[in-house]
């Protein structure tokens, strides 16, 4: 690939990024605070990350010669629990600040976690995971958007706060160009653990009391769907 082809290349993968989170701050900016709507949003990129992580990313770090790639996995699960202690879970829906002031550490907790993400999109040849990343930051943007909107931020600090976020994955990536080939793979299995653990929770938030609305129940299988066509044909 030439370095103009390859800079183009780059150039729209940070676009697709940005755009997820401004799809996502639109759909806020559209539907209001709609929490059923949200949720069920959730649901089904819940139910598209847990297909495409176990059907995509873990058949791929696991074909690749780099050893121990299990701790890895289990270091993205740790490392997602601990964000989630400052985000307070807002990955998968639940965001709560009593105060009107800007909320740091959720921010900053939400920023972190969108960053590490971007950082293996170097080994993403077939835009997979860019895809997986785009169906999850509509979520959590609309969630933040509506968020910011409700504690009473003016538009500006909204927007800044949105363009800020927008750029944490598309920052990701570009570090990522600067890791050694080692560390691209180890970066793949923390993605895969982050996801994991995200994935899993939001199907187990989606049922409440233990019983599944039919609703919930077509964005799972919808998700599972649309993520298992997605990857069809796509060999390791």
């Amino acid at each position: 690939m030439s370095a103009k082809l390859k800079r183009f290349f780059c150039v729209m993968v940070e676009i697709v990024l940005i755009l997820s989170v401004v799809l996502g701050a639109g759909l806020g900016y559209l539907l209001g605070d709609l929490s059923k709507i949200q949720r069920l949003l959730l649901t089904f990129s819940g139910a598209f990350l847990l297909t495409f992580t176990l059907l995509e990313i873990f058949p791929h770090i696991y074909h690749t010669d780099f050893k121990g790639m299990g701790l890895y996995v289990v270091a993205g699960v740790f490392i997602q629990i601990f964000l989630e202690t400052v985000t307070r879970g807002a990955e998968h829906g639940h965001i709560h600040h009593k105060t009107r002031s800007i909320p740091i550490p959720i921010f900053a907790g939400l920023f972190v976690h969108a960053f590490l993400e971007g950082v293996p999109l170097r080994v993403d040849h077939d835009n997979h995971l860019l895809t997986a990343i785009f169906v999850h930051n509509i979520p959590v943007a609309l969630i933040l958007y509506t968020f910011l909107t409700k504690i009473g931020l003016q538009t500006s600090w909204v927007m800044g706060l949105i363009g800020i976020f927008a750029m944490a994955s598309p920052m990701g990536y570009w570090f990522g160009q600067f890791l050694p080939e080692s560390m691209a793979y180890p970066a793949l299995g923390i993605t895969a653990g982050i996801f994991l653990h995200i994935s899993t929770v939001i199907l187990f938030e989606s049922a409440d009391n233990h019983k599944l609305k039919m609703q919930k129940v077509f964005m799972i299988i919808s998700g599972f769907l649309v993520a298992y066509l997605s990857l069809m044909g796509h060999n390791h």
